[in-house]
């Protein structure tokens, strides 16, 4: 994943996860997209969502793995999301 790929990608995300974090989260994720900090954007996502305990989907659990790694961070707290339907 190039960093083009990585920037469309995580760009969309602040706003396919709006349900499901809190405005505050909401907030400070689409601060980080504007300001193409993207690996942060990734983790802080998955963190918040880890802790909200909030479902995702598998094909979403992956492409947060898949940002993670492309960034450079650590994945495993993609492990720790909750799959359901």
């Amino acid at each position: 994943m190039d960093e083009h790929e990585i920037g469309q990608r995580a760009s969309a995300l602040p706003d396919r996860f709006a349900s499901r974090v809190s405005e505050e989260v909401l907030e400070g994720l689409r601060l980080m997209s504007e300001g193409g900090e993207y690996g942060e954007l990734a983790i802080e996502l998955t963190a918040a969502l880890v802790q909200a305990r909030a479902s995702v989907t598998a094909a979403e659990q992956q492409e947060l793995r898949g940002l993670l790694e492309a960034t450079g961070i650590p994945a495993d707290l993609a492990e720790q999301l909750r799959v359901g339907s």
